[in-house]
């Protein structure tokens, strides 16, 4: 049975985990990015955790004069992968006895200007933006040292994924099942991110010889009418004979539209998505699709968010997050190869 969070000290997390008292106190005030190394950082939380240790917060308060509270803005609060996101940074935070609120930045058009009032206010310590846009990072300029992207643009972009290896792994896998009509579904969303994964596809194309047709290119938000209208334009062409999307949810919309169709996935149609969210294996045939490490990249976020509000003069190491492609059963031979 877990102790009570009152009758756990950091000597305690101390003793358990083998480390100094000094060690648990730079990990949990997040002081920890060059002095420890991060699997003993890991391993100090871990154990924190199963103690039920929380630092005290009222102390730092009363110090500090800001709430423990963290903002995490992303594009659609409905996307499964944000909610996933959103799961594993609260975990995290709570870690260091942060809290964690959502803000929607596709279905307010205030929210920089919300979330500026929000730091200057003291109402929140900090903010994580993920996937932003060309206008975001200048707009937030004056509250830099609060602030860190996901998949962002800038230099304050200390969490990313790599992109340019994910994408090679499926223009690879599509071409080496025989592939060479590719169409692709994107993000209708204004986001760095889509922008950089569709330019990279191209040249991906471009640097293995096949060839790629405007006409082959469409674009649809992540909602189900809207992502099955985007893919008819492509799943109507006979020399389209594979399809990758943005998202896991556009791919959901190639189903249902190749279904419209007539066409079969895999037989007819081969398609590829982005995230792997939990309804990837839902779908019939199981998609094949990129998986981000979402507890990771959330962690990362959240730890190097509560090392650059501790100290902002500090230059803080980047994190690259590897993508895997998960090969499942919607991608296949094509029937004329």
């Amino acid at each position: 049975m877990k102790a009570g969070p009152s009758l756990i000290t950091s000597n305690s997390v101390a003793k358990a985990a083998g480390v100094s008292q000094s060690t648990v106190s730079l990990v949990m005030s997040g002081k920890s990015a060059g002095r420890v190394s991060d699997s003993t950082r890991d391993h100090v939380m871990a154990v924190a955790d199963r103690l039920g240790y929380r630092p005290n917060a009222t102390a730092r308060m009363l110090r500090t004069g800001v709430l423990n509270i963290l903002a995490l803005a992303v594009p659609n609060v409905k996307q499964p992968f944000f909610g996933e996101i959103f799961v594993a940074a609260e975990k995290a935070a709570r870690q260091a006895n942060y809290a964690v609120v959502l803000i929607d930045t596709q279905n307010d058009p205030q929210w920089v200007e919300r979330i500026i009032d929000m730091v200057r206010g003291r109402l929140i310590a900090g903010c994580i933006v993920y996937a932003s846009d060309s206008e975001d990072e200048p707009r937030l300029a004056e509250i830099a040292d609060q602030v860190l992207f996901i998949e962002g643009q800038d230099s304050g972009t200390l969490v990313d994924i790599d992109i340019e290896s994910g994408i090679d792994a499926v223009v690879e896998h599509l071409a080496g099942l025989g592939h060479s009509g590719i169409g692709y579904l994107g993000a209708d969303y204004p986001k760095v991110t889509f922008q950089r994964r569709f330019d990279y596809f191209r040249k991906k194309l471009r640097n293995l010889g096949l060839e790629f047709r405007n006409a082959w290119h469409s674009s649809a938000t992540f909602e189900i009418e809207a992502s099955t209208s985007g893919a008819e334009k492509l799943v109507r062409r006979p020399e389209i004979t594979a399809i990758v999307c943005d998202d896991d949810l556009l791919a959901a919309g190639v189903y249902r539209a190749a279904r419209l169709a007539g066409r079969a996935i895999p037989d007819d149609l081969s398609v590829v998505g982005f995230n792997d969210i939990e309804f990837a294996r839902v779908l019939s045939p199981e998609l094949t699709t990129l998986a981000i490490p979402t507890e990771r990249i959330a962690q990362e976020a959240v730890h190097k968010l509560l090392e650059k509000l501790e100290d902002p003069a500090r230059a803080s190491s980047s994190y690259e997050a590897e993508l895997t492609l998960k090969i499942r059963s919607s991608t296949a031979r094509p029937a004329k190869a």
